[in-house]
């Protein structure tokens, strides 16, 4: 009774990244995968069926490494290259950020000697949780264009953003709105919420979004995956307080030698409770040094 009141109390959202990358960037989850890029991407749905992933792993590096990001990358047989990202709260430089990274995506894919000819189409999607200011839609696509005749100069440019703060409002979709407008809605409103009651009910006419949902549930039950969970999120939240108290200004201008001294100090002790919790979960010492940053001699000491 017990261990089902805590997984009553504990929730899940897909607005974490390692949550978002267990439900769709799995192998065995490719069906998912295929759904939501039919709902989001304006291509004949033939061309997302032999999707290949380029980054199927959990990296331990990636998930202490407090900027690591861990979205969802696949290449379409034509070749073209996508990335996914789950973003939960918007930021002033997030559309800079963005074309960076889809400017990176592009050039790493030319081979020295190749003609620029080679260079796939990439295509970015942002799935932001909140405070999305670009615009109101509720899926937008932004493209290079010819300012008066809006055409395209090229299409090799493909920057999405999914809004989940517009798909939590949307009450009800109509029935004649298009079919991949109502499925797209659903998967968004499934990726915003923490509650079970909710993904089952989106689910229960979606035997793909059933398949997701099952993924979910696996991971309320296992406690290594229910801890990698809390460590994103537990990131998440310390970062929204930096930024909301200018942490970060705070460093950069400097700050006494005391408060230094005394905040090491604090990260250093999360470090040590970590990794005794960790220990009681019997994760090897070497996996709890790479998530934690401590050395081994330091975790067998504890």
């Amino acid at each position: 009774m017990a261990e089902k009141q805590a997984d009553d109390v504990f929730k899940i959202t897909l607005r974490n990244d390692y949550a978002f990358k267990k439900v769709f960037g799995t192998e065995e989850n490719k069906a998912v995968l295929k759904d939501f890029l039919d709902c989001v991407l304006d291509i004949p749905s033939q061309d997302i069926e032999d999707l290949e992933l380029l980054d199927k792993e959990f990296h331990n590096d990636s998930l202490s490494d407090k900027t690591g990001i861990l979205d969802v990358k696949l290449r379409l047989k034509d070749g073209t290259v996508i990335d996914i990202e789950i973003q939960n709260r918007w930021n002033d430089e997030f559309a800079q950020r963005t074309v960076f990274y889809w400017a990176k995506m592009y050039t790493e894919n030319l081979q020295k000697g190749e003609v620029y000819t080679k260079l796939p189409k990439c295509i970015t999607i942002n799935i932001v949780g909140e405070g999305f200011k670009l615009n109101g839609l509720l899926h937008s696509e932004y493209r290079v264009l010819e300012k008066c005749l809006h055409t395209d100069l090229s299409d090799e440019l493909e920057i999405h953003f999914l809004n989940l703060a517009k798909a939590k409002e949307t009450q009800i979709v109509k029935a004649e709105s298009a079919e991949k407008t109502k499925r797209l809605v659903n998967w968004l409103k499934f990726i915003e919420t923490d509650e079970r009651e909710v993904r089952a009910m989106l689910a229960d006419n979606s035997p793909v979004m059933e398949q997701a949902n099952e993924t979910v549930d696996v991971m309320l039950q296992d406690p290594k995956q229910r801890w990698l969970y809390e460590n994103r999120m537990k990131y998440e939240h310390d970062k929204a307080s930096w930024e909301h108290f200018g942490y970060r200004k705070g460093m950069e201008a400097g700050i006494s030698k005391g408060e230094t001294i005394g905040f090491t100090k604090g990260a250093y002790q999360n470090k040590l409770e970590t990794a005794k919790n960790l220990l009681n979960m019997n994760f090897p010492i070497n996996t709890i040094s790479k998530a934690t940053g401590l050395s081994e001699e330091e975790i067998e000491e504890l």
